[in-house]
């Protein structure tokens, strides 16, 4: 841990000096830093729910050439992080570091990343994101893997592309010899937007989880409208989740957002994803932003598999420099 520390502390005026010449070199960085701290009546124990600290680090060497860089530094359960460094299966201290090249409509993007997904849930920064209301896909299934992206996009309304990763079926990242294969797209049109996936997740050798997964977006001025679904069209063995929610805006201080979710998604022990029989949740969030580095938010859900309320109140703070 102070090893990271003090590394993040000598990349930082180095990376601050980027963004100040980022006009005269054509190199930039931005630096973030986001503390969330909340009360969660779900966990056991510690009840710290998605309590964390994420450092991220934004940037450009060329107009081409691009970087993205997320470490998860603490969390409820910190130890966990820097004990999974080496798995592939499991949460660990790097969500993401990847280098993207662009030329002409077409991107190439290489290191780690999230898989390509077809729904809106997975857009959100996990910090951003509520565990008690979120699908079982978001929670069971680790989606930071190592990897290569080809997209091609011939306007910003469309795109395609086609993701190639390590499997999150796999204990070890390279060494399990287990890949994930994703196609994705996204289509713009007016009010609405709508992305879709196919996943191949690979779980043996020769057997994979194929997974397609879709959502659709209708935002407004003071409204947005979701719905994902997971689903399988292929074994029909694989769970289905299906989430309706929506989000009003009527200041940029407050946001209101409702959801309700029907799924067979579930996790046991040290199964990724089981198929359960059908259960819904369904909750409400507040969001006040009273101003634009601080946020507090309180939640109240219910999950008809646990048989009981939730409840979820905390505070993030976000400093970019």
């Amino acid at each position: 841990m102070k090893k990271l520390v003090l590394l993040l502390a000598a990349l930082l005026p180095g990376l601050l000096a980027h963004s100040q010449e980022a006009d005269d070199r054509g190199a930039y960085a931005e630096v973030t830093f986001v503390a969330r701290a909340e009360y969660s009546s779900q966990e056991s124990g510690h009840h710290l729910g998605n309590s964390s600290f994420y450092a991220l680090v934004d940037g450009g060497f060329t107009p081409n050439l691009s970087f993205s860089v997320s470490t998860h530094l603490l969390s409820s359960t910190p130890a966990d992080l820097y004990r999974n460094t080496l798995y592939s299966c499991s949460t660990n201290w790097l969500d993401w570091a990847y280098l993207c090249y662009d030329f002409g409509k077409f991107r190439i993007s290489l290191g780690k990343d999230c898989i390509s997904a077809g729904t809106w849930e997975t857009d959100a920064y996990d910090f951003d994101s509520y565990y008690e209301i979120s699908s079982g896909y978001w929670n069971c299934l680790q989606v930071y893997q190592w990897g290569g992206k080809f997209t091609w996009a011939p306007s910003e309304d469309f795109n395609l592309s086609a993701h190639i990763t390590t499997s999150p079926f796999g204990e070890r990242p390279f060494s399990s010899g287990l890949y994930s294969y994703t196609l994705h797209a996204y289509g713009k049109t007016g009010c609405y937007e709508g992305r879709m996936a196919f996943n191949f997740h690979q779980l043996e050798p020769k057997s994979y989880m194929k997974l397609f997964s879709m959502g659709h977006s209708l935002n407004f001025e003071k409204w947005q409208v979701v719905w994902d679904s997971y689903m399988d069209f292929f074994t029909k063995t694989v769970p289905m989740s299906q989430l309706l929610y929506a989000t009003f805006s009527p200041t940029e201080k407050w946001a209101f957002t409702g959801r309700v979710a029907f799924q067979t998604v579930g996790q046991e022990d040290e199964d990724f994803l089981i198929r359960r029989d059908p259960y819904w949740l369904g909750g409400v969030v507040v969001n006040w932003m009273p101003i634009e580095m601080l946020r507090f938010h309180a939640l109240a859900s219910y999950d008809s598999m646990l048989k009981s309320p939730l409840f979820n109140f905390g505070v993030t703070w976000k400093l970019t420099l």
